[in-house]
């Protein structure tokens, strides 16, 4: 399964740019289906969606489409509408019940049986944006096997629970709770990690970054993008630093010396290293090895 450290989002109704997201070096392409597309133009941008996703384009690149909430009685057509070999998943937005989850897992194995798919081979990420959302997070991840991991939409969040304010603060404090609730969930649910919300400054390259490293420091493994020149930002932000590597190797490797002397604890740098150290250092080199 890949690792979206980026996952950039394109309206259905702009293909060319759509075409060029693999370009820019995006781990997955999300077409839009929802908030970027007028009302009027809903059933052209399906049409549009599922010539893009079964295009040759993307027979080799991931593809996900991000579907219209439940609540617009849009979804299951939206589903129905794009389903394609070529299709990793489906975003499914303002995630609030597992309900409605279950209800695009029973759909997408409609529509891969149609379609002559293997069962289960097309996932869901939901994406939670409201509090009851994140109330619900952990039944939300366990509703289906597709699920493969949850994103963080803070921004309808901040609106729905009353943050008001035009962004969010520098450190973010007020959605540390909301945040650090889905990565947990995530855990409880056994799926990979969550994918924070977008960054609306595109013209902030700095603070992007600081934001993608901060989101990592609390568990997040990527960042749902709104810009290409957030790609290469967000995969630096979500990568082990030098120095983070360069320690925990040489945490790894003083207590494989350890080991052999019979010690199980010892000073490394001027810490102390067991176990559960050791093992967060083979996660960060195995993290950086992956870029």
């Amino acid at each position: 399964m890949t690792v979206l450290r980026s996952l950039l989002f394109c309206p259905a109704t702009e293909p060319e740019k759509v075409r060029k997201i693999p370009k820019y070096g995006a781990d997955a392409a999300a077409i839009d289906l929802e908030d970027a597309v007028s009302d009027d133009q809903k059933t052209y941008a399906r049409e549009v969606a599922y010539d893009l996703v079964s295009s040759e384009l993307f027979a080799t690149n991931n593809v996900y489409v991000r579907v219209n909430s439940m609540g617009t009685d849009r979804t299951l057509d939206d589903v129905a509408a794009v389903v394609h070999p070529n299709l990793n998943g489906i975003v499914l937005p303002k995630t609030d019940d597992p309900e409605s989850v279950a209800a695009v897992d029973e759909a997408l194995t409609k529509a891969e049986a149609q379609a002559g798919i293997d069962q289960g081979s097309i996932k869901i990420l939901p994406l939670i944006e409201t509090g009851m959302g994140v109330h619900r997070a952990v039944d939300i991840f366990s509703a289906s096997h597709r699920v493969e991991a949850g994103i963080f939409g803070f921004v309808d969040y901040m609106l729905d629970v009353g943050i008001n304010m035009i962004d969010h603060t520098p450190d973010a404090q007020e959605l540390l709770y909301a945040r650090s609730s889905l990565v947990n969930a995530s855990r409880v649910a056994g799926i990979t990690p969550p994918l924070d919300g977008p960054f609306l400054g595109i013209k902030s390259p700095e603070a992007f970054l600081a934001q993608c490293r901060q989101a990592r420091t609390l568990g997040y493994r990527g960042k749902m993008l709104i810009h290409p020149t957030q790609v290469k930002l967000s995969h630096q932000g979500f990568a082990p630093s030098p120095e983070e590597v360069a320690q925990a190797e040489n945490i790894v490797h003083a207590f494989a010396e350890g080991e052999n002397r019979g010690v199980a604890a010892l000073m490394v740098d001027g810490r102390l290293v067991d176990y559960p150290i050791v093992y967060r250092a083979q996660n960060i080199i195995k993290a950086a090895q992956e870029q």
